[in-house]
């Protein structure tokens, strides 16, 4: 079927075993691709009850439907497994380069199963697989893995690589694509580098010379052609393509949307650093775009704080709230030395960030005591102390230890800090504060990996826009909380349909034009409404699955300061 390669690569490391094995039509109609695909899959290979570190969890590598083809944006692809964060349903994605490179090797996706007796990387060749040796590579960061990698197969390979923190299980460990310094992107939420941590696998490379094929190619160009300048022109893909995510920051800032000093201020003069014209101006030095995308949202930065130069791509608007406005850093170069740290190491911004306030909190507060932070003066503003804490969570030592199991399960074991930990279903909250978009927090408390701002995006419903080819056509206030649940429903079922074709959310494209997009892609025809009826089952699908783990709808709920 086109716009498929229509296998995936199943590698079962406990016993060496490799191999290709089609993927029904039924499948493939039935879940798209990407985190669609990758539900089924995981929902079909894991006992819930399973350990999350054992090597009876599967980690789930799947590219979306459009993933390579001529669509813009058309990068990005999704890594699942059983979350050891949330110990239920666990996902996360990425753009750049390594999903397509995937698909042109001959592969949808990459399921990995059982555990390695020592360190050891896969590496994928235009169909063929082979397990090697990772030891030399075994306690590397996430950087100097991806370099070491490049020499023995060539600068033109793609890698998934997981650095110290993923080596060592901690919770809050992401898998980094193609670690050089200006283009990392992260699949870095739910611990799914830890997943793959616990297996022995260092890295996977691929390097593929195939071509992804739609069903139609001159029409779909014809239609991209005509569409493109439509979606161009919009107000929010301008600035993502001037300044980044960053641009977000003095908008959200003013809905008070943007967290501070652990989701407890509203107001910070601090922020005025951090916005997107002062961040241009003080480091930024170019822009970066993923595979196929016009837009270009990456920021390549050159700095230097404490001695040492900070060059490539690390700052965005999550990493400007989570190690900024969170942590009360007003300076971006501090930011994006911290950023970059957290790519290296393989720890996920969002969650380092939100757990490091809650422990900087409870020992304001005199819930933990100096003695147990091995001396440590912890401090509102301090980016060495950051940095420290981000090295001890990496290396599981001292207080890093406690770090490293995530807020949730840090706070229980510092009695009274519960209240002011940041997370729902054991996921951090991302930088968007739920008191300034009512919708966002029913998002929150309702998405099936835990706190997430892009499963849904209903913020930008909230900020006025509509959704006329999913049936919203009235504008809701943004602190309006009647008809917030159909509508949140509605887009976090869209969302799966999004990340299931393997599209950037950034990307303003109607359902409609999706639709006729994929259909034109896979040679089937298929509606706004026949897509959406997909999501719904994704969804679904996710939602059993944490069911089956012991979830309950108590679990659909936000911490107590929000």
């Amino acid at each position: 079927m086109k716009c498929y390669q229509g296998k995936v690569a199943y590698i079962d490391l406990s016993s060496g075993k490799i191999e290709a094995k089609e993927i029904s039509e039924d499948y493939l109609l039935g879940f798209i691709g990407g985190t669609g695909l990758a539900a089924r899959l995981v929902f079909d290979l894991v006992d819930p009850k399973v350990d999350p570190l054992s090597p009876k969890n599967a980690l789930v590598f799947m590219t979306g439907a459009l993933t390579g083809t001529m669509m813009i944006t058309s990068a990005r692809m999704t890594v699942a497994a059983k979350s050891p964060l949330t110990r239920g349903w666990g996902e996360a994605h990425a753009g750049g380069f390594w999903g397509v490179e995937l698909k042109k090797a001959g592969y949808d996706g990459v399921i990995v199963i059982g555990k390695a007796e020592r360190p050891t990387y896969i590496y994928i060749h235009d169909g063929d697989i082979e397990l090697k040796d990772a030891s030399k590579l075994w306690g590397l960061d996430t950087y100097e893995a991806d370099l070491e990698l490049k020499k023995v197969l060539g600068d033109n390979v793609k890698t998934a690589v997981i650095g110290p923190a993923g080596e060592k299980l901690v919770s809050l460990a992401g898998i980094i694509f193609d670690a050089r310094p200006d283009g990392p992107r992260v699949a870095g939420r739910t611990g799914m580098g830890a997943v793959m941590g616990s297996k022995n696998l260092k890295a996977i490379a691929v390097k593929g010379s195939g071509k992804v094929e739609v069903a139609d190619p001159v029409r779909l160009r014809e239609y991209l052609r005509r569409i493109i300048p439509s979606i161009m022109s919009f107000p929010t893909t301008q600035l993502y393509a001037t300044y980044g995510t960053a641009a977000e920051v003095a908008p959200l800032y003013s809905y008070g949307d943007l967290p501070i000093k652990n989701f407890s201020l509203g107001v910070w003069d601090g922020v005025k650093n951090l916005e997107a014209d002062a961040v241009a101006k003080s480091i930024v030095k170019g822009h970066r775009a993923c595979f196929n995308c016009p837009i270009g949202c990456w920021r390549y930065i050159e700095c230097e704080v404490d001695g040492e130069k900070v060059v490539g791509r690390a700052i965005e608007y999550e990493s400007l709230g989570a190690l900024g406005s969170l942590l009360m850093i007003d300076d971006p170069a501090k930011v994006a030395k911290l950023h970059q740290l957290c790519n290296k190491l393989g720890i996920d911004v969002i969650s380092a960030g939100v757990t490091i306030a809650w422990l900087i909190e409870a020992y304001e507060k005199g819930l933990i005591d100096k003695e147990r932070l091995d001396g440590l003066e912890l401090k509102w503003g301090d980016h060495r102390i950051v940095e420290k804490l981000l090295r001890l969570m990496a290396e599981k030592k001292g207080i890093g230890e406690l770090l490293a199991k995530g807020v949730r399960e840090a706070s229980k074991d510092v009695k009274g800090s519960e209240t002011f930990a940041m997370h729902s279903k054991g996921l951090e909250i991302p930088m968007h504060d739920p008191r300034a978009f009512k919708g966002m927090g029913l998002q929150y408390a309702t998405s099936n990996r835990g706190a997430c701002h892009l499963y849904g995006f209903v913020l930008r419903i909230e900020q006025g826009e509509r959704m006329t080819d999913l049936g919203i056509h009235e504008r809701v206030h943004r602190f309006d909380v009647k008809g917030k649940g159909r509508i949140v429903a509605i887009m976090q079922d869209w969302s799966e349909v999004i990340e299931s074709m393997g599209i950037c959310k950034f990307l303003q494209v109607t359902p409609g034009h999706v639709a006729s997009i994929y259909s034109l892609a896979v040679g089937r025809k298929f509606t706004a409404k026949d897509l959406h009826a997909k999501g719904t089952i994704i969804f679904n699908l996710k939602r059993i699955f944490n069911l089956a783990c012991g979830m309950s709808k108590e679990d659909d709920s936000l911490p107590d300061r929000l």
